[in-house]
Formats: C-alpha cells, sequence, structure tokens
C-alpha cells in the first residue's frame, strides 16, 4: 500500500480541493485559471491528473466475473463462469493482459455435476462456494451447502448444524479474518467459522437485507434502504459513517438490489485505517470513518463507469495504486464479463478542454453509452448530456420544448440534439440545423434509411443512429389476413367469441394491450402514424379518423372479455396503476402470450437479433404460428431510433461533427446490440453485429401455462438458422419510410382517443380536437 500513499500525496497537492465533495467542490468544479495571468501562465496552472480507463482482456468464453483479487506477490486470481456456466479459476501474472488456462473449481470439492449457486475468492486465494440443493417440496426454494477450500490446502464441506440446513444464500463472502460471511434470505448474516462451522457472529438477525460487503475492518450492510455499519472485530455495530450513509442514499440506485448478476454498488478496503473505497455509478470515492468529507477518486463521467449498460459485480486494487473492476456488461447482447482497470496518469489534465452538450428529450440510455465510449476514445473532450424531461420535476413536452427552442436562439442551446420525440421538419426549416451530407459522405449507410432522410438538394438535417422493424406474430391464417389496420380489426373482431374467461385463471385477449385504451392507443400509433402528415406537412383529418375509429374496433372486440376478468379479479385490475406502453419495449416480452394463448396476436417492434430470436424461437416451438411485416396504415414503416442533429449556433461544431462521426462508425454503430439495428450498411451485413452463437444453441429458457389445457409448458429461445436471419435482414432494407416521431401529435392522438374509446365523445369531437390541440401546437 505504500506506494498508493505516495501517489495520494502528491495528488493532494494540485487536486485535493477538486475531490472534496463537502459543501459545493466537485470534480467537475476545478481546473480555472487566474483571468489576470497571461496565457502561458494559465497552461501551467491548469489541474492535471487523472486516473483513465483501460480493458482488459478476459479469458475465451468469460460470461460472468464472479470474484477478483490481487494476490501478495501481484498476480490476479479471478473467479468466473464460461460459456457452458462452469465456475473457473484463472490466475494472470501480468495484470490481466493475458490469463492461464482455468481450473474447474467444481474439482477442488469434488461436486461435478453439481449447480454452485454463489462462490466468492478471499484475499489469500481461498475459495467459498455455496452448491444449490433442489428440495423435495415443491413450495420450497431449496437449500445450499457450502465449501470451503483454504489457501493451497483441501476443499472440504463446512458443516455448519441444523440452524442453516435448510437456508439460501444470496451472497457469500470471505472475511480477511478467515470467517465466512452468509447473507441469509430473511435471516440477516451469519459469521462462520471455517473450521468447526461455528457461529461467530449473528448480524441483522431475523431480518431481510439487500447487500452486504466485508472489509478488513467492517461489515457493510443495506437493508430497508439504510446502511448499516458492524466492527467486525466485535461483531457490534459500529459508528463514523453518517457523512458516507448520506452521500451514498445521493444516488438511489445505490440502495435498490434487484439484479442477482450484479450490483451498482461495490466496496474495498480502503489505503489506510478505517477508510474505504466505494464505486457506483457516479466514480470512485474514499472515505475515512467518522470524517464529514468523501473524496471522489475517480469521476464516472469520464470513462464507462457511469455507463447504464453494465453491473458490477467485484472490485480489487493492487500495490501500485491501479484499481481493477469486474463488470457484467449488457450491451453485448450476450451479458458477457467484462474487466476493466483504471491507472493514475499524471499527464493528463484533470479535467478535459474541450466540452459539448448533447441534448435529449428524455434519458437516453443508448446515447449515454456512446457518449462513455467516446469519452474514453477522447479523452480531453467531456461530454455533457442533458435531459430535458427527468420525470421528476413536472416538466412536460410542451414546456421543454419550449425551453430548448429559447436557448437555441439565444444562441445558448446544446450542440447536438436527439431528435427523438422533436418536430425536426420544422428545426430545418427555420435553419437550426446543419445538414450532415458531408458526414455521412463517406459512413455507407443502408439506402433505404439514408434516402429516407435526404432532401432532394441532396442534404441532409438529421439521420436516425439504429433503427427496429415492426412486427406481427400469430396463427398462420391470421398473420397472412392482416394487411393494414383495418385487417388487422377484421381478424380481432372475427375471434370475438373466443376472448375471455376460458376455464379457471385461464383468459385470452385480442392483444396484450386491448385492456387499457391509453397503452393500445399509443401501441397502435407506432406504426400507424407514418400516414397522419400530408407531403404539405399538416395533419390529415381523414387519417387520424380511420386510426381512432379502427382502434375503438378492437378496443369492442375484447370490452366484454375484458369487463368479465375485472369483475371476477377486481384486485388485478385496479385503473390507477395502468400499464404504460414504451416504444422501446421490443415484441419479445409478448411472445410467450401466443404459447400460452392468451392473445390472438403478439404486435410490436423488434430492435435486436435476441428479439428476432424469440420471435422466430416462438414459430419453431409451435408451428401453427408465423410471423411478418405489420404493416399499418402506412407500408414499409420502420422505428427510427436516436435521430441526431447538429445545432445551426452549436459553439463547438467541429467536434460535435466528431461525435456524430464516431455513432456512425463501426465500433459506433457496435457498442449495443439491443437498442436497434445498425444503419451502417457494413455492420448491418456483417456477421460480428448478428452473431449469437451456433444456430440452435440456446439463449434464454422460460415457462408458460397453456390457456386451453392448463399445462405447462418450459420454452426455449435458440439462435435463428442463417436463413432465417438473411430473411430478416433482407426485410429490413425494404423498409422505406419512418414512423411520425412526434410526441406531440402522438400525445394529441392518444389524450382524445382515450376519451372516444371509453364512450364520452364522438368520434367526430375526437378528430376535431385532435386538430385543434396539433394546429395550436404547429402554430407556435
Amino acid at each position: 500500500m505504500q506506494k498508493y500513499k505516495k501517489w495520494k500525496q502528491v495528488l493532494s497537492v494540485s487536486t485535493a480541493v477538486c475531490l472534496c465533495i463537502a459543501g459545493a467542490g466537485s470534480l467537475m468544479g476545478c481546473g480555472s485559471t487566474d483571468g489576470g495571468k497571461d496565457k502561458a501562465d494559465s497552461v501551467e496552472s491548469k489541474a492535471m491528473g487523472r486516473y483513465l480507463e483501460n480493458e482488459l482482456s478476459v479469458p475465451e468464453g468469460c460470461m460472468e466475473i464472479v470474484d477478483l483479487q490481487v494476490m501478495k506477490e501481484g498476480s490476479l486470481k479471478m473467479l468466473a463462469r464460461n460459456s457452458d456456466y462452469e465456475l473457473m479459476l484463472y490466475q494472470s501474472s501480468d495484470k490481466g493482459k493475458t490469463w492461464e488456462e482455468g481450473k474447474k473449481v467444481a474439482g477442488f470439492f469434488g461436486v461435478e455435476g453439481e449447480s454452485i449457486y454463489k462462490a466468492a475468492l478471499g484475499r489469500d486465494g481461498s475459495i467459498l462456494i455455496g452448491v444449490y440443493i433442489e428440495s423435495e417440496d415443491e413450495n420450497s426454494m431449496g437449500s445450499m451447502e457450502y465449501y470451503y477450500c483454504p489457501a493451497d490446502g483441501e476443499g472440504k464441506k463446512v458443516e455448519i448444524g441444523e440452524a442453516l440446513d435448510e437456508t439460501m444464500a444470496w451472497s457469500i463472502d470471505i472475511g480477511e479474518n478467515g470467517n465466512l460471511f452468509l447473507q441469509i434470505s430473511g435471516n440477516g448474516i451469519w459469521e462462520i467459522n471455517p473450521v468447526d462451522g461455528a457461529v461467530v457472529h449473528e448480524y441483522e438477525k431475523g431480518k431481510s437485507t439487500d447487500y452486504m460487503c466485508v472489509t478488513a475492518e467492517y461489515l457493510i450492510v443495506i437493508a430497508d434502504g439504510d446502511v448499516h455499519y458492524y466492527d467486525v472485530a466485535s461483531g457490534k455495530p459500529a459508528g463514523g459513517g453518517d457523512a458516507l450513509t448520506a452521500q451514498l442514499k445521493k444516488t438511489p440506485a445505490n440502495l435498490e438490489f434487484g439484479n442477482s448478476s450484479g450490483t451498482a454498488l461495490l466496496f474495498l478496503d480502503g489505503d489506510e485505517k478505517n477508510t474505504i473505497f466505494y464505486v457506483d455509478q457516479t466514480g470512485l470515492y474514499r472515505y475515512a470513518f467518522g470524517g464529514n468529507v468523501i473524496e471522489q477518486v475517480i469521476d464516472g463521467s469520464l470513462n464507462s463507469i457511469s455507463s447504464s449498460n453494465k453491473a458490477f459485480n467485484c472490485m480489487a486494487m493492487d500495490q501500485e495504486g491501479v484499481f481493477y473492476i469486474g463488470e457484467i456488461d449488457y450491451s453485448s447482447g450476450l451479458n458477457c464479463g467484462r474487466l476493466v482497470s483504471y491507472k493514475y496518469s499524471a499527464d493528463t489534465p484533470t479535467v478535459p478542454d474541450t466540452e459539448l452538450t448533447i441534448y435529449s428529450l428524455e434519458e437516453n440510455s443508448g446515447i449515454r453509452q456512446a457518449v462513455v465510449m467516446f469519452q474514453k476514445k477522447y479523452p480531453d473532450i467531456y461530454l455533457t448530456l442533458e435531459t430535458g424531461m427527468s420525470g421528476n420535476d413536472g416538466v412536460t413536452r410542451t414546456d421543454a420544448l419550449k425551453t430548448l427552442n429559447t436557448e437555441i436562439m439565444a444562441g445558448k442551446g446544446p450542440d447536438i440534439l436527439i431528435l427523438d420525440g422533436i418536430s425536426s421538419e420544422t428545426y430545418a426549416e427555420q435553419g437550426m440545423l446543419e445538414d450532415l451530407s458531408g458526414i455521412l459522405k463517406e459512413a455507407g449507410l443502408l439506402d433505404n434509411i439514408e434516402s429516407a432522410y435526404t432532401k432532394e438538394d441532396g442534404s441532409i438535417y438529421e439521420m436516425p443512429v439504429k433503427f427496429g422493424i415492426p412486427m406481427i406474430e400469430g396463427n398462420k391464417e391470421d398473420v397472412q389476413a392482416v394487411t393494414d389496420l383495418v385487417s388487422l380489426a377484421d381478424v380481432l373482431t372475427k375471434h370475438k367469441d373466443e376472448y375471455g374467461l376460458t376455464s379457471e385463471n385461464i383468459y385470452k385477449l385480442p392483444l396484450l394491450y386491448s385492456m387499457y385504451p391509453q397503452a393500445l392507443l399509443e401501441k397502435l400509433a407506432d406504426n400507424n402514424s407514418a400516414a397522419w402528415m400530408k407531403e404539405n406537412g399538416t395533419l390529415d383529418e381523414k387519417k387520424i379518423k380511420e386510426f381512432l375509429e379502427q382502434s375503438e374496433r378492437i378496443y369492442q372486440a375484447g370490452k366484454d372479455a375484458m369487463d368479465e376478468l375485472k369483475a371476477a379479479y377486481p384486485q388485478a385490475f385496479d385503473d390507477s396503476e395502468q400499464p404504460v406502453y414504451e416504444r422501446a419495449g421490443s415484441i419479445s416480452g409478448e411472445t410467450a402470450v401466443l404459447l400460452s394463448r392468451n392473445c390472438e396476436f403478439a404486435l410490436g417492434d423488434i430492435f435486436s437479433p435476441l428479439d428476432f430470436a424469440f420471435v422466430n424461437s416462438m414459430a419453431e416451438i409451435d408451428t401453427s404460428l408465423s410471423y411478418a411485416l405489420w404493416n399499418g396504415q402506412m407500408a414499409n414503416c420502420f422505428i427510427p431510433v436516436n435521430r441526431i442533429g447538429i445545432s445551426s449556433r452549436a459553439s463547438q461544431k467541429a467536434v460535435a461533427e466528431k461525435f456524430v462521426e464516431y455513432l456512425f462508425s463501426e465500433e459506433g454503430q457496435m457498442l449495443s446490440r439491443e437498442d436497434g439495428f445498425p444503419v451502417v450498411e457494413a455492420v448491418y451485413n456483417g456477421e460480428d453485429y448478428w452473431n449469437q452463437g451456433e444456430a440452435g444453441n440456446v439463449l434464454v429458457t422460460g415457462g408458460s401455462s397453456n390457456s386451453e389445457n392448463g399445462q405447462e409448458l418450459v420454452y426455449s429461445i435458440k439462435v435463428p438458422s442463417v436463413d432465417k436471419v438473411n430473411e430478416l435482414k433482407q426485410l429490413g432494407k425494404m423498409l422505406t419510410i419512418p414512423v411520425l416521431d412526434n410526441t406531440i401529435i402522438t400525445s394529441a392522438v392518444c389524450e382524445n382517443g382515450v376519451r372516444y374509446l371509453n364512450g364520452e365523445i364522438s368520434l367526430d369531437e375526437a378528430a376535431n380536437a385532435v386538430m385543434q390541440q396539433v394546429n395550436l401546437y404547429l402554430a407556435e
């Protein structure tokens, strides 16, 4: 630890003020210079020193990093699950550049063929595992047996005693004192002596806990939205953590633990007595118990720590002060393990010189991921992602857009605009957007996508970074009969007598969302809105009336069945808690209802190879099913994702262009495989993006019950064949019309449509109300 202490003293000379989160100080507030000095003096006084991120290699086929430790001699040891979900022990003698061949952990304990549910690696190389034991009682979740292998010792079962015979541990760890810590479901945390299985201490006895972390001196427990600290030596509550608790609570995700494959928060032993490090989505921090100051060691906004597409698994630090974090990476589409290191660079500016502002109407995880990776690639550029509506401040879309327009006109607006939900046509007509045709010239976009956004003079003012494909799935005969919105209503009406309760706890509906008018209209609007605008930019009242009329037919087809369900199960249908349809949600979650026969159709969009795997697998499991492109009031539509534009008044146009170029580069298009298909032809046609493994490999398993016979059905989602994937690729290239992505217009249609579906107003009244609202909006 001595080298880290020496670095810390050097760092404190230039950035001690920056690292304090007491009062108004923060890392991003540092680096200002005295305006009275000349330029040379300003450069010399610039705050220097920042941790830089480096992605390390992981063993081939690493699907989940379970635990990681730095050994005394400096090597890394890692517990990880391979592609066969076997728990392996790996070692690296060169700080993660290469890894030795892994060893099967099950072999250490003679439990081959058993399910190793949990595992932990001690700081001395010892290993603790929890083996799942299935219960003979169908109503019981089973129990766990524990095995411990000391460093360079022999693995044996820990005979704990009857008190823990039928318990499950949500988390396990090995303390530096050599004892085992088990976070028991519904019964606190047990500290066990591994030699004789004796209970050394009990913490939070009889209570449910969400999270635990064991350091050399402290046990940190999160339960019921609060943080508790215990002295490991005595087993008694420890004080001095009030400032840390207050800081942790500023980030709600820190106290929410709903994902067994990773967390939003990790703790680590500190560099001195009574200190700890912790990492959350905002950065990595150091805290000395009893103090009132939290030091920010690494700013998460300058690296992938702040990425929303991952969760933390484990963290370690070596003798040189380098931090290692094991993560689960959701953006890959395969949830692979990822290992990153953070090493201090004294020659890098603490705060990047150039700042670029990006605006999105709502929180945007895909763009946030791109921001993180772009910033890593260009550490001298700092990107700020502004959100017009947080969802918690009462700001409406209209309010947010008015504020945005005012700022742009005043020359204080963002450099880059994510135009999802925004009327880009108006912005382009008023000269508020830059022409992107020159920037995108070498990108090699799909012809159908590029043409949809290219003006007659060749200019391009916006371009989606990704796109989705509308899809419908159901019985073959019915799918073939649906060619537009009217025929969809015809087919659903034809099956009206089949809807409702068929037997106890068994039901059938037209569509998953047809129970709630708002959600139904929003879902149908997705692929019908493209027909609502005339070529002259005005709203087509005839098409609006058709949309509302056919939506009402679909709603009425299932209304009797829905009333029957609500009467039978009133507690299950609370109108105050109606589901909200989100475009980002795909059709994949609805496909299982086709196997259970709970709905006539699954209707929605696919945005990824995994989404398509769901659709295709259901048709293979039940050969009476088929799928096709969903054409509503307009055929051959696609769903634009993250439409991007550059403000004509951007203060950093050159940097803005660089970011746009990055989004349409191969790396930018491959950042995530879950939020839309690539628009760059080489990536879309290539194999890397679509690769999910060998055709037929199981990706996901699930269960459902058949509504006709009540039998349970276990299904597997498998990798589609190459031919099926190629068919989908060709289908994507046929789509030429983007749906109308204007939330003001869609909201007006759905808001008045709900009143019409509920019988409060007539069709003409609903259409007139829509026209008045939209015309008022367009006039503004």
